[in-house]
């Protein structure tokens, strides 16, 4: 049997488990080539710790790429420019890549630029630099409105917003600047993590009202005004002394370029086997969408592209032995949602439920947060 190539796209949860599963399942005739184009790995997760300052530096967190080579993974450091589906080719600034299969694990692109002023005035959730300026504002912040803002919708890790508001609350209350301070939640969403359901939903708004948390739903924010400190919604306005956002997303260009997004923007895949519409073409991760019996779309959400990944690395190497799928995606998943105090919530259950998710949420614990930091660290271990 002549040896296969299996691209994948993307290095981030999604790309380096599809990755190191196929490793474990292929023989070594079969090359495994993951194209990235940053050098370093790293869960956006740590994001929050690095917002609070349990985590110092960005660098804690990351683990380096050229590692994959000692588990014979193949990485090619450069920017995708172009994607032939069909061909199963893909061209990157360091050349063009040719494969048997394509696994797309692109995830999310930011584009905060889409809001006016959002990239002027607005601190980046979702980025290393963004949280270490989150956190440097936070230890001078003597008082005042912190309000944080999800641009659109959908967003990866539906948590993180709400979990940000948590952590903020928790800090400036440990800081004994709690009671000169105000904070706001801004969303589009008509309840935080709507797809979990309108149960967990409204729990998590008695939880942010328990904390003195405003919640604003149905909130599309129009533009900011950094100068004034102001941003401008299609209902109401608020002002902001410190103003943490989470920036509009959109699936990466190469990807509406090669025509493999539909009209919700993102790409379409067939719910249990993460299979798009071109033949050994697959896509995982936050890059995808899958529709819900219930009318929405499947969160972004890492448990969701780690197994994912998992599910696509054991189809493709059981179709390349000649057996059948071995595994199908149930839309089974989980959450941990920190609130501060060392404590998280956490949420879990069948996002594929007829007719609606059944999704179910534990009142916030130590142990919970424990396991969150677990995951982290059970994810770096896999470079040790």
């Amino acid at each position: 049997m002549s040896g296969k190539t299996i691209l994948i796209l993307g290095g981030g949860l999604g790309g380096i488990t599809a990755a190191g599963a196929l490793r474990r399942l292929c023989s070594p005739e079969h090359r495994i080539v993951l194209v990235e184009r940053n050098a370093k790995f790293s869960l956006c997760m740590a994001n929050l710790w690095l917002m609070t300052g349990e985590r110092r530096r960005s660098e804690e967190g990351e683990r380096d790429l050229t590692r994959l080579s000692e588990r014979c993974i193949e990485w090619t450091q450069a920017e995708i420019e172009a994607i032939d589906p069909a061909a199963k080719t893909v061209r990157t600034s360091s050349g063009t890549l040719a494969g048997d299969y394509l696994v797309i694990a692109l995830g999310a692109e930011r584009h905060p630029e889409a809001v006016p002023g959002f990239a002027e005035a607005a601190l980046d959730l979702y980025r290393s630099a963004g949280a270490l300026r989150i956190r440097e504002s936070l230890e001078r912040f003597t008082g005042g409105r912190v309000v944080v803002v999800v641009a659109r919708t959908p967003f990866s890790c539906p948590s993180a917003p709400y979990e940000a508001a948590f952590l903020v609350e928790s800090l400036l209350r440990r800081r004994g600047v709690r009671e000169r301070s105000e904070i706001a939640v801004y969303t589009p969403e008509d309840l935080p993590m709507p797809v979990a359901g309108a149960e967990v939903g409204k729990e998590l708004v008695r939880m942010l009202e328990a904390r003195g948390i405003e919640f604003h739903a149905e909130q599309i924010v129009m533009k900011i005004d950094p100068a004034a400190r102001t941003a401008r919604f299609e209902l109401e306005d608020t002002k902001f002394d410190l103003l943490i956002g989470v920036p509009p997303h959109r699936a990466p260009e190469p990807l509406r370029a090669a025509k493999l997004t539909d009209a919700s923007g993102w790409v379409p895949v067939d719910a249990s086997s993460l299979r798009t519409r071109h033949a050994g073409v697959y896509a995982i991760g936050d890059a995808t969408s899958i529709r819900l019996p219930v009318g929405m779309f499947l969160p972004k959400a890492g448990v969701f592209a780690d197994e994912q990944a998992r599910v696509v690395a054991e189809n493709i190497a059981a179709e390349i032995a000649g057996e059948p799928p071995r595994r199908r995606f149930d839309g089974h998943g989980f959450c941990y949602i920190e609130v501060g105090d060392h404590m998280a919530a956490y949420g879990a259950g069948n996002f594929y439920g007829i007719p609606a998710p059944t999704v179910s949420l534990e009142p916030p614990s130590a142990r919970f947060c424990a396991e969150k930091h677990e995951i982290e660290r059970a994810v770096q271990a896999l470079w040790m």
